[in-house]
């Protein structure tokens, strides 16, 4: 089970087949693949074919089933293989096939969330925290749809209850007077809300969300981020390293 995100680069095969289409033709190829490729280690040498699988979709409002071949699987993503070609002039230089669409697997482990907590600002006075603190008053990011998952059970988080990060807002002349002096808190059902929940992730809504977390250092000037060459060279030069942690690394991958 997973979230599936994709890069929306507006190239040939995103042309071609739609975003979406594209997303769940790829999905079920890595589906097969992964099926066929365990079994395999297992010793199970029987063609494709031969081989049925149970394929349960499960979104929020409900799961699907249905039982295919593995071979069915491979027919069902042959419209990929069309397009593929196109990907070697990726407009974003990714590095193979359809590297566009990747996957966030859930439940989402609770070491994830306190990872993801931690690259906030440990200040609100810097840009981040500045930025951070008028997002949450103006757009109303209360966590509610993600708070909303995490009580229906484990599913999607290996945590009952969300991480929080709660900071003094001393009296800071980038903020708001109505902000200074008072306690701030988030909750990583805000944060997971900002990524996953706002429907398409706007580039403006991207960059926030790159500096909220750290991948644009957090005291970066506020000129430097609005100007268009110097905000160029931030991204430019924002890199986060890969991390062993293969749990942690889906999550850093997207950001």
């Amino acid at each position: 089970m997973a979230i599936d995100y994709v890069l929306a680069m507006g190239c040939e095969p995103h042309r071609q087949l739609g975003v979406e289409r594209l997303v769940a033709l790829h999905r079920t190829r890595i589906i097969a693949r992964s099926a066929l490729a365990s079994m395999r280690e297992d010793g199970d040498m029987r063609a494709p074919e031969a081989i049925e699988v149970q394929l349960t979709t499960r979104k929020p409002g409900g799961d699907s089933a249905r039982g295919v071949t593995l071979k069915d699987l491979v027919d069902e993503a042959a419209p990929l293989d069309a397009v593929a070609g196109h990907c070697a002039t990726c407009p974003a230089d990714l590095p193979r096939e359809f590297a566009c669409h990747r996957r966030i697997r859930y439940p989402i482990p609770e070491h994830v969330e306190q990872w993801l907590m931690a690259r906030l600002p440990t200040s609100l006075a810097c840009t981040a925290g500045a930025l951070l603190v008028r997002g949450l008053g103006e757009f109303g990011w209360d966590g509610a749809p993600t708070a909303k998952l995490r009580a229906a059970g484990t599913t999607y988080f290996e945590s009952r209850a969300p991480y929080g990060v709660r900071w003094e807002a001393e009296d800071q002349s980038n903020m708001h007077q109505a902000e200074r002096g008072s306690v701030i808190e988030i909750s990583s059902d805000q944060l997971f809300q900002m990524m996953f929940m706002v429907g398409s992730v706007a580039p403006t809504h991207a960059l926030m969300i790159a500096l909220f977390c750290g991948v644009i250092p957090h005291d970066i000037s506020l000129h430097d981020l609005t100007d268009k060459e110097q905000r160029a060279r931030a991204l430019a030069s924002s890199h986060l390293p890969t991390e062993p942690d293969p749990d942690i690394e889906q999550l850093a991958a997207f950001l």
